[in-house]
């Protein structure tokens, strides 16, 4: 029986891909019972340091979703190319292997995953920890930045994240879809002295709140994302109130202020705000509201002059998708995969871009294991 050749896997980002992709290269590797290799990690920054702002500082981990169309329709940017990574490796796949490594979880009514802890320093803690139980696992806190660097290794898998540090995949040929902000806040043009900063209110998408830039939020989140690479100004309607519900509560209350009536649907600054924004008589009676008035309020309208950037939580951008196969394995380097926000590929808030890093890492390290076995 012939040695069972040595091989070298780098890892360039210890962000949620990097750190996923080597703990799925562990779990695959095991099932075929292949020691011989070695599994280095790439990074100035700290471990999973990414990993502790998001969802606020509790960890969305990923969205219930089984169907993988319905899933990979949460994602502006990369939606059919999800589909085949989707369909083999989603939420379920994802749960049963954090439960297998000591991180429970649970489902809030909105379908959103997190970890039972409520905590990212734990699922932090708990993936460093079954990393450090690989064998040949070894973190260097640095950043490879030309190709000769990492001719050493038989397997370069790409996990840099978004935004930089790009210049590896560059280097190998691949072209880089500029970065643009998405799920950022807004600034919008005309802000009167009496702009509702602080305000909030709900709408479809989650909510929205006005800051002292414009506006942000969940539903705000979402627009950006879609228009990430829309250029600027543009204009942005945001439905607030439902009409039918509007005529009933004036045919209610005929005598009733139009202002107050209205504010039994939305906080009454933002109501003073809009109705001098459209020059509407908050005083008279609700009998005597116009029908053109009801519509004018039905909508926030705003024109969007620039992202808001100390908002951003992920970029638009990455490395073309055209030039990666349905594995993640590169096109143009045989021995390169690139997963994660590196690729051009960004979704929604709700756990969908940590979904993606969970499954593209996945996917690439199926992938690299069978490869290996094949050539063993």
């Amino acid at each position: 029986m012939k040695p069972m050749k040595q091989i070298k896997i780098g890892i360039v980002g210890t962000g949620p891909s990097g750190v996923y992709c080597a703990l799925q290269l562990i779990e695959e590797f095991s099932k075929i019972a292949f020691k011989t290799y070695s599994i280095t990690l790439f990074d100035p920054l700290p471990t999973l340091s990414t990993i502790l702002p998001t969802g606020n500082g509790r960890c969305n981990l990923t969205f219930d979703e089984s169907d993988f169309k319905k899933f990979a329709e949460n994602y502006p940017r990369g939606e059919k190319f999800l589909y085949s990574i989707f369909s083999r490796y989603l939420t379920n796949e994802t749960l049963e292997y954090f439960e297998k490594i000591g991180i429970k979880t649970y489902k809030q009514p909105d379908n959103r995953i997190f970890p039972i802890s409520n905590s990212a320093k734990t699922v932090r803690t708990q993936m460093i920890s079954a990393l450090k139980s690989g064998i040949s696992v070894k973190i260097c806190q640095k950043m490879i930045k030309i190709i000769e660097e990492v001719d050493e290794f038989n397997i370069i898998v790409l996990a840099t994240g978004s935004k930089d540090r790009h210049s590896l995949a560059t280097q190998y040929g691949h072209k880089i879809i500029p970065f643009k902000p998405a799920l950022c806040g807004l600034k919008v043009k005309d802000k009167e002295a009496d702009f509702p900063t602080g305000v909030s209110i709900h709408t479809k998408n989650g909510g929205l709140i006005f800051t002292h830039q414009g506006v942000s939020g969940p539903e705000i989140f979402r627009i950006s994302s879609i228009n990430a690479n829309k250029p600027y100004p543009y204009e942005i309607k945001i439905p607030i109130l439902n009409q039918d519900k509007v005529f009933e509560a004036i045919n209610k209350n005929p005598k009733k202020s139009f202002g107050n009536t209205i504010s039994d649907f939305l906080p009454k600054s933002l109501v003073r705000y809009l109705f001098k924004k459209y020059n509407i008589d908050f005083e008279k009676q609700a009998a005597h509201a116009k029908k053109s008035e009801v519509e004018t309020l039905l909508n926030l309208t705003f024109t969007v002059t620039e992202p808001d950037g100390k908002g951003e939580i992920v970029h638009a951008g990455g490395v073309s998708l055209k030039e990666i196969d349905k594995n993640c394995h590169s096109k143009i380097n045989p021995k390169l995969w690139i997963i994660g926000e590196a690729l051009d590929i960004d979704g929604f808030c709700g756990g969908f871009n940590l979904q993606n890093c969970w499954s593209t890492a996945a996917i690439a390290a199926m992938d690299i294991v069978k490869r290996t076995a094949e050539n063993n």
